[in-house]
C-alpha cells in the first residue's frame, strides 16, 4: 500500500508547487514529499535575487520608510554572489546575472510600481486546512493590491526567458493554480473578499536591454478554477486525488523533464 494513501492524513501543498504537481506528479513527489533537491539553476537564482531586491523597495515604501536604489542593488548583489545554497552557473555567469538583475529591478520600479497600490507585501498566511480534501494550503503572497474600484487582488512576480513577449503580452498560462491558492489564502487572512483579477508582473531575463521586457498580465477568477463546483470539481479536487491515491505518474514531455530540474530524473521509470 502506498504510504500516502491514508484517508485521515493531511498533506501540505505550497501554492508555488501546485503547477508542478499538475505538470509532473513524479517530480512534485520527489521535491515535496521525498525532499530531494537539485542545485538552483542560474536563472532561478537570478529570479530570487530580483525578487528580494524589489521586495525591499515595495516593503519600505509601504510602511513609509525611505529606500534607495543603492540599497536594493546591494541586496541583489549579495543574492547573486553569496547565495545561501548551491547554484549551477553553467548557463549564465554571475556578472551577466547581476547586470540583468539590476536592469530588470529598475524597470520594475519605474514601470510597474507606479501603477499599483499595494496594501500588502510578502504576506505570510496562516495555513488553511481543507479536511474534506485531505490537504493543507500554505504560502506567502507576493503582493496584495487594491484596484481603482476598491477591490482587493493578489499579484506575483514572475521572471524567465519567456515571461513577457516582445509584444508586451505577459505569459499567464499555467499560473492559475498558484494564483488561485494565493487568492483563497488572502481571503482567509484578510477575512474579506478578494475579487479583483490576479496579476502577474512579468520580467523577461534577456541578456540585452532589447530582450528585457516587463509587463502586467491578469487572470480572472483563479479561485473559481481552483475550487470548482459540485457539478464541476476544481483543480484542488484533482490534486487531492493524485495525492490521496499516491498516483505520482511522470510526464516525459514536460519542459522540465531534465536532470537540471528534476531530482528524480536519473531513476524515473516514466521517461524510459
Amino acid at each position: 500500500m502506498n504510504a500516502y494513501v491514508n484517508p485521515t492524513r493531511i498533506i501540505s501543498i505550497r501554492a508555488s508547487s501546485l503547477g508542478d504537481l499538475f505538470d509532473c506528479p513524479a517530480r512534485w513527489e520527489a521535491k515535496n514529499l521525498l525532499n530531494k533537491r537539485n542545485p538552483d539553476g542560474a536563472r532561478t537564482r537570478l529570479g530570487t535575487a530580483i525578487h528580494e531586491a524589489v521586495t525591499q523597495w515595495d516593503h519600505l515604501n509601504l510602511i513609509g520608510e525611505e529606500v534607495s536604489l543603492e540599497e536594493c542593488e546591494e541586496i541583489l548583489h549579495h543574492q547573486i554572489w553569496q547565495p545561501n545554497e548551491e547554484v549551477d552557473w553553467s548557463d549564465l555567469n554571475q556578472n551577466d546575472a547581476e547586470s540583468i538583475g539590476q536592469s530588470l529591478m529598475h524597470k520594475y520600479i519605474t514601470h510597474i510600481v507606479p501603477t499599483q497600490k499595494f496594501i500588502g507585501v510578502e504576506v505570510r498566511c496562516e495555513s488553511l486546512i481543507l479536511a474534506d480534501l485531505g490537504i493543507e494550503l500554505t504560502g506567502t503572497i507576493d503582493r496584495i493590491y487594491e484596484n481603482e474600484d476598491g477591490e482587493l487582488g493578489i499579484s506575483d512576480i514572475k521572471t524567465g526567458k519567456a515571461a513577457v513577449g516582445s509584444d508586451g503580452v505577459v505569459k499567464t498560462v499555467g499560473h492559475a493554480p498558484q494564483m488561485g491558492i494565493y487568492t483563497v489564502l488572502a481571503a482567509h487572512a484578510l477575512q474579506e473578499p478578494v475579487t479583483a483579477p490576479a496579476r502577474i508582473y512579468g520580467l523577461t531575463t534577456g541578456k540585452t536591454d532589447k530582450g528585457q521586457h516587463v509587463g502586467i498580465g491578469e487572470i480572472e477568477s483563479p479561485a473559481e478554477v481552483l475550487l470548482g463546483t459540485e457539478e464541476d470539481p476544481g483543480l484542488l479536487h484533482h490534486a487531492a486525488k493524485i495525492i490521496k491515491h499516491g498516483t505520482f505518474y511522470g510526464n516525459s514531455k514536460s519542459m522540465l523533464c531534465n536532470e537540471k530540474f528534476c531530482p528524480a530524473y536519473a531513476t524515473c521509470k516514466f521517461r524510459k
